[in-house]
């Protein structure tokens, strides 16, 4: 009987380490796939700029080192969402909370593709918001649907997440100019009060408010 039992733990790590295996294997591919695209696309922008300048140059391992390695991040922070407006002594546990976060945007309490969640910055920030919390899921997919459904937040009975919001997982950039987008939009709240604003693929957009008439 106990060889037998052994003989089924063996079967069963194998079959775990296979699929871990498996796994690791096709979050390789999707890196991979990615950062040949990255790759690709350096490359061409370095000839157009080449061209341009009647210069012969290729380029350069630093240029491609660079791209892979934006390639590399930009895969990471596909796979994360930030959120933002949590009290830090709401929960003291971030995986709760950001199953707590998304038992109310997908409306299910089914949330197994969370791998971590964590606050992240400074505790004690100067203007006094709470730290942001990153949660990271298994796939991109799965923080497609999350951001998708984000708005459910504000739906919600309970006035407590109204002042909770969803975002991507942006780099600097990407953070700049969301910036400035916000701050176009409040321009826009305060110049055209009657009409409904949001911002939607890079740009301010504006629809008459049915509302407010």
């Amino acid at each position: 009987k106990q060889w037998y039992q052994r003989r089924v733990a063996v079967g069963t790590i194998d079959y775990v380490k296979s699929e871990l295996i498996k796994v690791q294997r096709e979050q390789l591919k999707s890196v991979q796939e990615t950062v040949q695209t990255e790759i690709k696309t350096e490359m061409k922008t370095w000839s157009e700029i080449a061209r341009k300048n009647c210069d012969n140059k290729a380029p350069t391992l630093k240029t491609v080192k660079k791209a892979v390695q934006s390639a590399v991040q930009d895969d990471a922070r596909s796979r994360n969402f930030i959120v933002h407006g949590v009290p830090e002594d709401y929960s003291t546990c971030p995986a709760d909370l950001a199953d707590e976060v998304l038992d109310k945007i997908l409306q299910h309490n089914n949330h197994s593709d969370i791998v971590a969640a964590n606050r992240i910055g400074v505790k004690k920030r100067e203007d006094g918001r709470p730290r942001p919390i990153k949660v990271t899921m298994n796939s991109n997919e799965s923080v497609k649907e999350a951001l998708s459904r984000a708005n459910h937040l504000k739906k919600s009975l309970c006035t407590t997440y109204h002042s909770w919001f969803v975002a991507p997982d942006r780099n600097r950039e990407e953070q700049a100019t969301h910036k400035k987008l916000v701050a176009q939009l409040k321009e826009k709240i305060s110049a055209e009060p009657s009409k409904y604003h949001y911002i939607n693929d890079g740009k301010v957009l504006s629809v008459v408010n049915a509302y407010k008439r």
